[in-house]
């Protein structure tokens, strides 16, 4: 008898928990790694969840627990799960490979319905190798899908070095590692703008007065080669290329064009009268007229700068601070722009300095 009542209990068990079981409904996993990785890469790791339930309350995900993985560095922002279709969302995590031995941390995802009942998926940490890339006089430290120049400038810094800056654009890279090497005697980045895949960044070197030529290259992870980059610069004067906001020298100095061609007018026009009247003051104001042109023509126009002012290579606020006033200091204005001024000091640098930090 207490036989029969055991097996009646362990069946009715197993009926139940079969018949009130939670149905799955979330289901995981990860998308192939490229066969060849690199150190120093920026790599998307991608994972797809297909959901079975049309409608529920929230989809939520862990990255890594207490496991952040290992040889790698995110660069991407929390995770964020994109719609692909009604059943299939997406999730794109960025990271960038700084060790030869890596591992991408566990994600697990967790789907709430609508009635309150749960579902718990998970994709196991991944595991793979990166490269070493060797040595190479002309690589810049980038590992890109793809690098491009959208913009560069050249001008002269100071008597005997130029300042050159390049606008620059890379997919999937780590542009936050560009360098011209032993070209740049000084180097910097002034912005960095991550909007992954796509960054974008601000780079000036000062450079010798004699270099024409900008020559380095990048390695892309896809072919596994390396790209060349060239560049010309033109040493004559203010070099440009392509359609930017990048701004060296952004507006040349404003010159009081308006009051010459007024006082040119006033003294063709004095002239005249002084011809028709035979009146010799008309004359005389006309020769003042004329002298003051070539004065309007032939001034520097200087500025004083104020004590603490913080003198910039190039007019943005995160670009490279070289200098800082420790008194009042009389500067040549060289160029203008909506709130920045470009100035020679006294010491033949020259800079940028705040409209604010100047009277």
């Amino acid at each position: 008898m207490r036989l029969l009542s055991f097996v009646f209990v362990f069946a009715f068990s197993l009926f139940a928990e079969e018949r009130f079981l939670a149905p799955k409904v979330l289901y995981l996993s990860s998308e192939p790694l490229p066969n060849a990785l690199y150190v120093g890469q920026v790599i998307p790791v991608v994972y797809n969840a297909t959901i079975t339930e049309r409608y529920y309350e929230r989809l939520e995900t862990r990255i890594g627990g207490d496991d952040n993985g290992t040889g790698i560095k995110r660069v991407s922002g929390e995770p964020r799960w994109l719609r692909v279709d009604e059943n299939r969302r997406r999730l794109t995590m960025y990271y960038q490979i700084v060790a030869p031995r890596i591992a991408f941390p566990q994600v697990e995802a967790e789907i709430t319905l609508l009635d309150g009942q749960s579902d718990v998926e998970s994709v196991a940490p991944i595991k793979a190798g990166a490269t070493k890339l060797s040595v190479n006089p002309q690589f810049c430290g980038v590992i890109a899908e793809n690098l491009e120049v959208l913009a560069y400038k050249v001008e002269r810094y100071s008597d005997t070095q130029n300042i050159l800056a390049m606008e620059i654009k890379g997919e999937l890279s780590n542009l936050d590692s560009f360098s011209l090497g032993a070209i740049a005697q000084e180097q910097g980045i002034d912005s960095n703008d991550r909007k992954l895949p796509t960054t974008r960044i601000l780079y000036h070197a000062i450079v010798s007065p004699t270099l024409d030529e900008i020559d380095f290259n990048y390695f892309n992870p896809s072919s596994g080669d390396f790209k060349r980059i060239a560049l010309k610069l033109d040493l004559s004067g203010i070099e440009v290329r392509g359609e930017t906001n990048l701004e060296i020298n952004p507006n040349k100095r404003s010159f009081p064009w308006l009051n010459v061609l007024l006082l040119s007018i006033v003294s063709l026009t004095l002239i005249v009268v002084s011809i028709k009247t035979r009146k010799l003051i008309f004359l005389g104001v006309a020769i003042v007229a004329i002298a003051v042109i070539f004065w309007l023509a032939l001034r520097e126009e200087e500025l004083t700068i104020k004590t603490g002012a913080q003198i910039r290579l190039l007019p943005t606020a995160t670009s490279t601070l070289f200098y800082i006033t420790e008194r009042p200091t009389q500067a040549k204005i060289l160029k203008v722009n909506a709130e920045y001024i470009k100035v020679l000091l006294p010491e033949a640098k020259i800079g940028w300095v705040k409209k604010e930090e100047t009277q």
